[in-house]
């Protein structure tokens, strides 16, 4: 019987929303709004509760079913566990920002950062399921 422990779980989606923060705020806030083409009354205009709470709600299914991943491989080393959230990102999310933002015509500034947060975020996660469980 595999075990997720929630505890990871809640730890990883918090880390992911913020890394989040600090990503899509101070670090490239700027950037990315004039790559997606955003402005700042789109921003204004979406409700802080429906992004905000989406976005962790996300982040929390995302862990869940990295936390499962986890569980179903078992006794993977810390390094181990790190380098497969690491891949998983690699592997699924960025290449699928590739394809849809190259039929989008998006450009690779906006892909990079994107998949950057992805990268570093799953990363963390992966460290927290190793230390958490």
């Amino acid at each position: 019987m595999w075990t997720i422990s929630l505890s990871a779980v809640v730890a990883a989606a918090a880390v992911g929303f913020l890394v989040g923060g600090l990503w899509y705020g101070p670090l490239f806030l700027k950037v990315w709004q004039r790559e997606a083409g955003i402005s700042e009354l789109d921003m204004k205009r979406r409700h802080p509760a429906y992004v905000f709470g989406g976005a962790f709600a996300l982040q929390l299914f995302a862990a869940y079913f990295m936390g499962h991943v986890f569980a179903t491989y078992g006794g993977l080393s810390p390094k181990s566990t790190i380098l497969t959230a690491f891949g998983i990102a690699l592997a699924f999310v960025v290449t699928a920002f590739g394809v849809n933002y190259l039929f989008a015509g998006r450009s690779v500034k906006l892909w990079a950062i994107d998949s950057g947060y992805y990268l570093v975020t799953y990363s963390l996660m992966g460290a927290i399921f190793a230390w958490l469980g």
